[in-house]
């Protein structure tokens, strides 16, 4: 029989999950000339011929004979409304996607474009997608894939986790990497106890807080005295050598294989080169990286890297260990070439360099949720503070049901967020601040109740000091990344980790390969306001060791029976902590789902400066309503921030609960399982490049789905596999 024979009967076959993509078929018993529909995981579809004997693809009329005058009539009639059909799809694509290339644009610096919407908007384009024991949550497909083959092959949550940074330190080197640092927060299942990895970088020995007057105001930010001593790698080790079950050179082995055959340059890389593009042509090492020769212009989306010098550094880190850096001549190495371009850093530094191992900050939230998160000189004790303070609040579902409430509902949250962000100027590293009483109160909910009194629902105040702030809040920082892992046997990390700003430093050590962070323009310099006047806070001043101040919350959520219920953090600089919070609170209490959660618009306020700050699809209503309190609105041109998030669903499978103010019922594939812990797993497409295929790249370990599909399912998946196109390439 042929497979283009009349009434056929078809069968279904499915790829094993092991597979990052699966297949299905539709064939007439074994003819093996029928097409192939392959949907890859982030959503892309394509349509491939059949193979034959030889593996040579095989054109889709090959050996096949029709007649002719059976077909001729009923044919055109066919070819013509799939013809219309895929143009109509053609142009809606195009004209969606133009819509959305302005969405974040601004004509004047006053008038949006377009103006805040009047309605709801509809859902992204990424998936709600359920797991059945496990998920990683990273933001390359290769590296969520690496960390899933890590847990087949009975790894660890830290052996995974640590491969996935591995190699999103080299597909996204623009925001991670060995030169740059970490914090991490650890769940351990069986002991019930949860443990806090400290790899945040550390200052020189020769600097101190008056190292940079009378000194360009970009030397704090940009170039060799901008980079503090890295801890990425100590970190990695540290972490190995507690949780690791398998041998440290077996994570790196699959970063090196990519990085030696060459890994594809995504959009959301070059996208971050418009962020440093200066710094990206005076180094030498960027410069030969991502710049044409022959057309001295950025190499494109979809060419392939292959960074030879890091590399090599990845397999001399491998066959060695963590010492070979911090102790030995790959460091030797580095220190020469940063000291080449004027860095301070001395191989003493590389010495006396320890990631530590800290107690994490805990608060206990009244529905039997635990949280645990980092303290100073992370952001957690003021997470921390922020959901007790939402807690007392009591949100349901009700709080987001119309307009006026969710009017109420932000301005408690932007009330909230401007006495944290007070809170927080009096933060620094514990080791040399005194953080016991600040984190006492930030921990206590007596004074979570204390705050919550002075919160007003008819009013916002603009003078810092009614929030009891006298210096500024800290700076921002802009190129980090997030992982969320949860392994079938119930551990679980939440890892953020960063070079601060897009491409760090600029200066990369040109014999190792290896990008370094500017993480001293994290501390408060004393001689520099910033830009809204504010001293900086003393207890961030620079200080030979010193860790700088972070707005990194990587956290894990516990319920009472001890099993993990959400594993979430996310990118996006100071709005990170105020991002996670939403999500958060989103799902526990306001009856939300991930996809649902982590979809809508964000509000923002630092108190410094003194606006709220919001992403587009929040309607003008609710923006006039919070306009009428006193609030300056200013709407960001890109997205705010990235969440990453895990969450553990017992029972059926999660569905969307709310058919109200922000988000209509959803369109999801059928999917059945046969466990009862489902694990929905969801990411925001990436903060600033405005793609639309799912970044959700939690990974299914083991089972599998059974699908119904239809003409509709077809036709949905075509349309996001050409929308993909567009936002990935520019195709408008």
């Amino acid at each position: 029989m042929r497979c283009f024979e009349s009434e056929p009967t078809f069968r279904r076959k499915r790829m094993t999950s092991t597979s990052s993509s699966s297949t299905t078929s539709l064939c007439v018993n074994d003819d093996n000339r029928c097409n192939y529909h392959e949907m890859e995981s982030v959503g892309t579809a394509r349509l491939l011929p059949p193979y034959n004997s030889r593996g040579k693809a095989k054109g889709f009329f090959t050996n096949l004979r029709f007649d002719t005058s059976r077909f001729r009539t009923k044919g055109v009639i066919i070819i013509g409304i799939v013809v219309a059909v895929i143009l109509k799809i053609i142009i809606a694509v195009g004209l969606y996607a133009i819509y959305d290339s302005l969405k974040y644009r601004e004509n004047d610096g006053s008038t949006l474009v377009p103006s805040d919407p009047e309605n709801i908007q509809p859902p992204s384009w990424s998936k709600l997608r359920v797991f059945k024991r496990g998920a990683v949550c990273a933001d390359g497909a290769p590296c969520a894939v690496i960390g899933k083959n890590i847990l087949e092959k009975n790894g660890s949550a830290v052996d995974a986790t640590l491969a996935s940074m591995i190699c999103n330190g080299l597909v996204n080197m623009q925001s991670l990497g060995l030169g740059g640092g970490f914090l991490m927060t650890i769940y351990d299942k069986a002991s019930g106890r949860a443990y806090v990895l400290n790899a945040r970088d550390r200052a020189p020995l020769l600097a101190n807080a008056t190292m940079y007057d009378g000194k360009p105001a970009h030397v704090s930010s940009i170039g060799p005295l901008a980079i503090a001593v890295p801890g990425e790698l100590a970190g990695y080790w540290e972490a190995h050598r507690r949780f690791g079950k398998l041998p440290w050179a077996e994570l790196f082995e699959p970063s090196i294989e990519l990085c030696e055959k060459g890994y594809t340059l995504s959009k959301i890389q070059y996208d971050g080169f418009g962020y440093n593009e200066k710094n990206i042509y005076a180094d030498p090492t960027l410069r030969k990286l991502f710049v044409d020769p022959k057309t001295n212009k950025f190499i494109s989306v979809g060419s392939k890297i292959s960074p030879k010098a890091l590399c090599k550094t990845l397999r001399i880190i491998a066959k060695e260990n963590a010492t070979v850096l911090y102790n030995g001549t790959l460091g030797k190495t580095v220190v020469e070439d940063l000291q080449k371009r004027g860095s301070i850093i001395t191989m003493k530094d590389f010495n006396s360099y320890r990631a530590t191992w800290e107690k994490p900050i805990e608060a206990e939230l009244t529905n039997g949720i635990k949280l645990y998160t980092p303290g100073a000189p992370g952001s957690g004790s003021l997470l921390g503070f922020i959901l007790n303070v939402f807690d007392g609040f009591r949100f349901t579902s009700k709080n987001l049901s119309d307009f006026n409430s969710t009017i109420v509902t932000y301005h408690r949250m932007l009330e909230t967020y401007k006495y944290a962000y007070a809170l927080r100027g009096d933060m620094g590293d514990k080791d040399f601040v005194d953080m016991t009483e600040l984190n006492s109160n930030l921990t206590s909910k007596d004074f979570a109740n204390e705050i919550r009194t002075k919160i007003v629902d008819t009013r916002t105040w603009d003078d810092p000091k009614h929030y009891g702030a006298t210096v500024g809040s800290g700076v921002d920082d802009h190129g980090t990344a997030h992982l969320s892992v949860l392994a079938p046997n119930g551990d679980a990390v939440s890892v953020t980790s960063t070079i601060n700003y897009y491409f760090g430093s600029g200066v990369t050590s040109e014999r190792t390969g290896i990008l370094f962070n500017n993480a001293m323009d994290d501390f408060g310099i004393p001689s520099k306001t910033n830009y809204f006047g504010v001293p900086p806070s003393p207890s961030n001043y620079i200080e030979p060791g010193k860790r700088p101040m972070s707005s990194m919350v990587p956290s894990i959520l516990v319920d009472q029976d001890g099993n993990v219920k959400m594993v979430v953090g996310a990118s996006g600089g100071t709005k990170i902590t105020t991002a996670v919070s939403q999500v958060i609170a989103k799902i526990l209490w306001m009856g939300q789902t991930v996809k649902e959660a982590v979809d809508a618009p964000r509000i923002h306020h630092q108190l410094f400066p003194a606006e709220l700050s919001y992403e587009y699809g929040v309607p003008k209503q609710v923006i006039d309503g919070l306009k009428s309190l006193g609030y300056k609105t200013s709407r960001y041109r890109e997205r705010g921030s990235v969440v990453c998030v895990i969450f553990r669903h017992n029972g059926s499978k999660e569905k969307p609960r709310r058919k109200h103010l922000w988000f209509p019922k959803l369109v999801r594939d059928t999917e059945s399982h046969q466990n009862k812990n489902k694990i929905p797993c969801c990411r925001r497409q990436n903060a600033f490049i405005h793609h639309y295929h799912d970044f959700s790249f939690a990974i299914k370990l083991n089972g599998s789905f059974t699908r119904s599909w239809s003409l509709y399912d077809g036709m949905r998946r075509l349309l996001l596999a050409m929308f993909t196109l567009v936002r990935d390439y520019g195709i408008t």
